[in-house]
């Protein structure tokens, strides 16, 4: 197969969220969406590892490198009685004009030609291909899928565009999934250039939740790795029905593509020209993020400590905690970020030092951590880069000096992936009648968030407070219908 990009776009209509890739979709307007209808958001509705991406990236970048990586220890020194740690790992892209454009075909899909029956959103169609045709070069494919021929309509310039969207238009009927991957995917072959090709998936409906969603999930999962070797990426705009966006992502994430959603017309335009000119600047692939710890070293998977949390026999639901030490990535765009975080323990003094591999390594109470790959292809030095970031801590007594060294940024992107954590547990403390808990969760965060917000506005630190602010109310209410709180 030829050298093709494809992009998918999967249009929902109610909100608006970020995805996997370059651009990802976290959930984050759904919940005051949910909430607002005297629901709690469903776990399933936010992935708590990309929400963090949505908030302002901590460090200033290097302008002169394709991606800066930064490696950060919550603390440098170590309490002697044993303590928590917590490792931030955060890459940056630079600006779109340090890299160099390139030429790509852009082929869009409509999963329900209905939504052309409805002039706003059919104009805004029609107004993001007329832009892409305009900045593509002639001999790079602009098409449209029709699941009805199994074809693609091709646009070699803006006359086409009203024709090719009656064509697809006028076919009416919505395919299932899998058919309509097999069958697209069969029309790359017929593009006889050797560019990228994106496929751009623009759906109103969940692709990944059916009656055999599990089978559907490996059918999406395997055919999209299958044409991503190919030169083709994909990504998936929506509107209407809210996926499931950890999940989405996922699948995702090793594609080249990116994840949008959108509640009006107006946004539709937008979000296509963004990720085809997205598309066009490559700039880091097969990024490879990899922690390694040392054996005195342990990690769990949340961070909800005393000082923060005042609560007891709280147990969160391991299932929505699934980060790897080991993480892949296919792509990330000019001027994206992206955060990772790990909660680290160490024991005390005395214990670790019972570790004869420990005594033969340290000094001084120097205690090695482990270290971080970050391995990727640069697009501007045409070749792959391989960086390690070593880790240690030092073993103290001293309060004050432990108390000085804390790495306060580090800190507060902790607590601020803890809002979407938390938000994924309320349904399940609900269902327990946990309510003092659930309510104890959300009042600690909001005093939390509020602090943050003396160091200066920010506005998805605002929502926040919103969302957990409303989720406190509900969970107030229910607990006096209940008689729990009086």
């Amino acid at each position: 197969m030829r050298n093709i990009t494809i992009i998918l776009i999967f249009v929902f209509i109610p909100f608006t969220i970020l995805a996997a890739g370059g651009q990802a979709q976290s959930g984050r307007d759904t919940n005051m969406d949910t909430i607002e209808g005297g629901q709690f958001v469903s776990p399933a509705m936010v992935d708590a590892y990309e929400y963090i991406n949505d908030y302002v990236f901590p460090y200033e970048i290097d302008p002169a490198d394709d991606l800066s990586v930064f490696v950060k220890l919550e603390k440098k020194q170590v309490l002697s009685i044993g303590d928590n740690l917590n490792l931030l790992i955060a890459l940056r892209v630079n600006e779109q004009s340090y890299f160099s454009r390139s030429k790509g075909n852009f082929i869009l899909f409509i999963h329900n030609p209905n939504i052309l029956l409805q002039p706003e959103w059919r104009n805004s169609i029609a107004a993001a291909l007329q832009r892409i045709r305009q900045a593509q070069q002639s001999d790079a494919i602009l098409g449209i899928f029709n699941s009805t021929t199994n074809k693609i309509i091709e646009i070699p310039d803006n006359n086409a565009i009203t024709d090719a969207l009656r064509q697809i238009q006028n076919t009416r009927k919505i395919f299932s999934i899998d058919a309509i991957l097999d069958q697209s995917f069969k029309c790359m072959d017929a593009i006889d250039n050797d560019y990228s090709t994106r496929f751009f998936w623009m759906t109103d409906s969940d692709l990944l939740r059916s009656n055999n969603a599990t089978r559907e999930r490996e059918y999406f999962d395997f055919l999209m790795k299958l044409q991503s070797q190919n030169n083709i990426s994909f990504s998936y705009l929506g509107y209407g029905e809210v996926p499931n966006w950890a999940t989405m992502n996922q699948s995702l994430k090793n594609l080249g593509g990116n994840t949008y959603f959108i509640d009006s017309s107006g946004e539709l335009e937008k979000e296509i020209w963004d990720d085809y000119n997205r598309f066009v600047y490559p700039a880091i692939e097969n990024i490879k993020v990899n922690v390694s710890l040392m054996p005195w070293i342990t990690e769990t998977r949340f961070d909800y400590r005393n000082e923060w949390y005042p609560v007891t026999n709280f147990t969160p639901v391991n299932t929505n905690y699934t980060h790897t030490r080991s993480n892949n990535i296919k792509n990330m765009d000019a001027e994206d970020h992206r955060i990772f975080q790990y909660y680290l323990r160490i024991g005390a003094e005395n214990t670790t030092a019972a570790n004869q591999f420990y005594r033969e390594i340290s000094s001084n109470r120097i205690v090695p951590v482990g270290f971080v790959s970050v391995e990727y292809y640069s697009y501007a030095k045409g070749k792959t880069i391989y960086r390690i970031f070593p880790l240690q801590v030092t073993y103290t007594d001293d309060y004050d000096s432990y108390s000085t060294e804390i790495d306060q940024s580090v800190r507060k992107y902790t607590v601020l992936q803890n809002t979407a954590f938390i938000l994924k547990e309320l349904s399940n403390l609900v269902n327990q009648r946990q309510y003092y808990t659930a309510i104890l969760l959300v009042d600690s965060q909001i005093k939390l968030l509020k602090r943050f917000l003396k160091e200066g506005s920010d506005d998805e630190i605002s929502g926040d407070i919103e969302t957990l602010t409303a989720n406190k109310t509900l969970l107030m209410e229910q607990a006096r219908s209940l008689q729990y709180i009086r």
